[in-house]
């Protein structure tokens, strides 16, 4: 298969991470021609998983400052970051979900992209337990030490916490340690949700990745310019049985950051009565 044409050919581009994301964000963009340089920015800075650093805006609004971020900091006119989103999926919030952000800036063309994945299969566990616990169990469910860990005071005081645990060794250290200035002589172990230390979310960040390099490879029709692609779904797609609007799409919106240009397709087929509030409450 022939690569895509697009402007960049071997241009760089600034990745901004401490946490190893390259591995899953650099392979697709090299196909679309763009180079990846990781610049090593303090990315916590924008908010953390662990809750010291609290994100301040939107995920789009802190993947695009990443992306921004590393671009000056590395003094390239291009920059890619992710941003991962881990909580109560909103229309069933029994159920835990990944949504992970990688966007693209490019500034000699006035080009911002973000692209999206989603999973229910990325580990988030948490655990409660005290010196001497048997915790086998546990830590077989969430593939430790392939998924590192968090041990935290079980008080709930954020004052004092270790990450990045790997090892045994280091997860015996932790529990001493916390467990012995926590008021209540218990700590709570859960996953550590940073890229480096979670491959099942590295899996959602590279599938993001990938789906951004495939927009960057399609071309605006009215501008040329790269990056055309969706920019929202129309919910209301009728019902098949009694022709109510369900939040299935009635048409996707495609379109181009730069210029303006937005095509709308919709969908001519019709929800299945299952996927409807009315016929299946």
């Amino acid at each position: 298969m022939e690569a895509p044409i697009t402007p960049w050919n071997g241009a760089p581009v600034a990745l901004a991470t401490r946490h190893g994301k390259e591995r899953e964000i650099a392979p697709p963009l090299l196909g679309v021609g763009l180079v990846t340089h990781v610049v090593a920015l303090d990315t916590d800075r924008f908010g953390t998983f662990t809750g010291e650093v609290p994100r301040q805006g939107s995920a789009r609004e802190t993947v695009l400052a990443k992306a921004r971020a590393g671009l000056v900091a590395a003094g390239f006119s291009r920059g890619v970051a992710s941003e991962g989103t881990l909580g109560p999926y909103p229309d069933l919030p029994v159920l835990t979900y990944d949504h992970e952000l990688v966007g693209f800036v490019d500034v000699e063309l006035g080009l911002v992209v973000v692209e999206e994945a989603m999973s229910f299969e990325t580990v988030v566990a948490s655990i409660r337990s005290r010196v001497g616990d048997d915790l086998g169990r546990f830590l077989r469910h969430i593939d430790f030490p392939a998924q590192g860990l968090i041990v935290r005071r079980g008080d709930g005081d954020l004052g004092e916490l270790v990450k990045g645990i790997v090892t045994l060794e280091q997860l015996n250290d932790a529990l001493a340690r916390i467990s012995g200035i926590s008021t209540d002589g218990e700590v709570v172990i859960e996953t550590d949700q940073r890229a480096h230390l979670c491959p099942t979310r590295r899996t959602v960040i590279r599938e993001a990745a990938v789906r951004l390099a495939q927009r960057l490879a399609r071309r605006c029709p009215s501008c040329s310019c790269p990056g055309f692609g969706l920019l929202e779904h129309e919910p209301g797609l009728p019902c098949q049985a009694c022709g109510a609007e369900t939040s299935l799409d009635r048409a996707v919106v495609e379109g181009c950051s730069r210029c303006g240009e937005r095509v709308r397709t919709p969908i001519t087929s019709l929800a299945d009565p299952m996927q409807c509030a009315f016929c299946n409450p």
